[in-house]
């Protein structure tokens, strides 16, 4: 059976951790409602869950991407395997 072109499954939603770990997003943006406004990280409340697209956090994560020069310290992170 193959599947209409123009009906894909929808994709399913993460939660903050689950997306912190798979794209190396700071958790703390991704959990503090301050944070994700004012960076603009698309996000959904479903009830009193707050759940993620990995596709959508991807496209945000690449339009907002900074350069950081070489030689230059990048910011301190929790140390949980994000480079």
């Amino acid at each position: 059976m193959s599947q209409d072109p123009m009906h894909t499954p929808a994709e399913p939603m993460v939660d903050a951790r689950t997306a912190h770990q798979a794209l190396c997003i700071p958790l703390q943006w991704l959990n503090d409602k301050a944070q994700r406004r004012a960076r603009g990280i698309p996000a959904y409340r479903i009830g009193h869950l707050l759940r993620f697209r990995l596709s959508e956090l991807e496209r945000w994560r690449d339009r907002t991407a900074t350069v950081i020069a070489p030689g230059h310290a990048q910011p301190p992170e929790a140390d949980d395997g994000c480079v």
